[in-house]
């Protein structure tokens, strides 16, 4: 129960993070729907990231570095997309 509670606030943070990204810096041409996917992809990849630390012990989604990776991953990735759509458009 604890691995889908844990997905279940890295897909919460990466939305968040989705949005965040779109109101801080937003871009010409770029989409909302999809810089809400590229948070949740990067809080996936980042929470991965973080909780490989912890995987001879108790890998759970919940963990400081599980966490830690998931917002910055949600950020990274939203933040990148609004950049690029900056730049290349």
């Amino acid at each position: 129960m604890d691995f889908i509670i844990g997905f279940a606030v890295w897909f919460v943070i990466g939305a968040l993070g989705g949005v965040v990204a779109r109101a801080a810096c937003r871009a010409d041409h770029t989409v909302l729907g999809l810089a809400i996917t590229f948070g949740v992809f990067g809080a996936f990849i980042g929470g991965m990231l973080g909780t490989t630390f912890h995987v001879h012990h108790d890998a759970v989604p919940l963990r400081l570095g599980g966490l830690v990776g998931a917002i910055s991953g949600g950020l990274f990735f939203p933040f990148v997309y609004q950049f690029m759509g900056r730049k290349f458009v």
